[in-house]
């Protein structure tokens, strides 16, 4: 070998051992986690790689639902929609298969009382709209927007409710590229994704939202019979701060007596009452930053919702505040906000009693931060970026989030929704586990 060639090594390896040394205990100095106790935080791939792991631009985790035996599934969006488990006592993801013809599978999974998982598609809501040049004419930006996004889902049939039956399905190995073995149970609504899902307490029926007309419907699981009850908003506004996105509820929540909670018209919350088989109106506004002096008036929508052991239901806004909801005496109460920026994205109940959620907006400078709730104390904690340090074999920054469920030990699953993501597990530290 050359004298200079190998004065060429011999820097990159001395080059290589001073990057290993900086910031010891850290791989990247520059992003160092909040959370000191780093082997609470880990990731898992969506399958295995070059074999049966979801491709990386329909990775989006976009829906999570903790199954009555600790199974976690989840559902994905991008180019193809995809269903995968993640089971705790193998520790390891697996790939379930895709629903091919459909891009999404948005905060709509949840399990009957059967044990099976019923999972509804839509398009990928990353995905681009394309706009039109505002400005030319006397049609206001709100209308303008709007026969942007009805254009957008003219050529998409409809979103679709389907079966899974993990008695039947789960012990089948998928390879890549196979589609999953669902029941085909029909589409709510043409030209509408399915956004949103939820189940009642029985589990004989499912709800559900659609995208972009706003529709509650009802799916009677022994009769196989969708019912339309129309829009839950008659109103089309654009608060923000996706622009392409129309401000509409993204999650449903049921409480102990079958009630469905949503947002509505000017942010108010409703709910449909099985008891009367109606959408009833209340007077209690979601927190958000309103401007009431601005001629035109919009408003925020509910971003996710959960409930803790109590029953006491919790949701998050698309401005990013937290609040909680007394069902059996009707009172809403703000929690406040825990940064500046717009957005809580998703969020879950830990078995430890407090609120564990991600706030920020999908963009490079506000991303998703951890926060905690204390409804003790009264109080959130900061846990900053959610980073998988496990250096030398990998290291990992989520930045983006949209779904969370608590697993039966108490572990909280994370699902990133980047180009190529991963299932995250945070274990909370003390007692949180029991």
């Amino acid at each position: 070998m050359k004298v200079k060639e190998a004065n060429k090594y011999v820097r990159i390896i001395i080059l290589l051992a001073a990057l290993l040394t900086v910031g010891q205990g850290y791989s990247q100095d520059w992003a160092k986690p909040v959370i000191k106790n780093q082997q609470r935080v880990d990731l898992r791939d969506l399958g295995y790689p070059m074999v049966n792991e979801i491709p990386a631009n329909s990775s989006a985790i976009t829906s999570l639902v903790t199954a009555g035996n600790g199974i976690i599934y989840g559902g994905t969006s991008g180019e193809e929609a995809y269903l995968f488990l993640f089971d705790p006592a193998i520790n390891k993801v697996r790939h379930l298969g895709s629903f091919p013809g459909h891009s999404g599978i948005h905060h709509a999974l949840v399990e009957d009382r059967d044990g099976n998982i019923y999972v509804g598609t839509g398009k990928n809501m990353f995905g681009d709209v394309p706009l039109s040049r505002w400005g030319e004419g006397d049609e206001r930006l709100d209308i303008t927007l709007w026969k942007d996004i009805r254009k957008a889902y003219s050529d998409y049939q409809g979103g679709h409710l389907y079966c899974y039956r993990p008695a039947r399905s789960n012990d089948q190995v998928k390879l890549a590229g196979m589609e999953c073995e669902a029941e085909d149970l029909g589409m709510p609504l043409a030209h509408n994704s399915i956004y949103a899902l939820t189940t009642a307490p029985a589990g004989d029926e499912l709800y559900g939202l659609t995208y972009p007309d706003g529709h509650f419907f009802i799916y009677n699981i022994a009769l196989k019979k969708f019912t339309d009850l129309g829009e839950i908003d008659p109103r089309k506004v654009f608060h923000g701060p996706e622009r392409a996105w129309r401000t509409l509820c993204r999650a449903l929540i049921c409480d102990d007596s079958g009630k469905v909670y949503m947002s509505g018209n000017k942010g108010l919350l409703r709910y449909y009452d099985p008891a009367s088989g109606k959408l009833v109106d209340t007077e209690l506004e979601v927190p958000g930053d309103y401007n009431y002096l601005q001629f035109y008036q919009d408003y925020t929508a509910v971003e996710y919702f959960t409930r803790d052991a109590g029953g006491m239901i919790y949701g998050g806004t698309t401005d990013g505040y937290l609040f909680s909801l007394d069902p059996q005496k009707m009172k809403l109460h703000n929690l406040g906000k825990a940064r500046a920026s717009r957005r809580l994205r998703c969020l879950t109940a830990g078995r430890d009693g407090k609120i564990y959620f991600m706030a920020g907006e999908r963009s490079a400078s506000w991303p998703c931060q951890f926060y905690t709730y204390d409804p003790l104390q009264g109080d959130f904690e900061n846990l900053g970026i959610l980073i998988a340090d496990r250096s030398p074999y990998y290291y990992w920054r989520g930045q983006q989030f949209d779904c969370m469920t608590t697993g039966l030990d108490g572990t909280i699953y994370l699902g990133e929704s980047e180009r190529m993501s991963h299932l995250f597990l945070y274990i909370p530290a003390g007692d949180a586990v029991k």
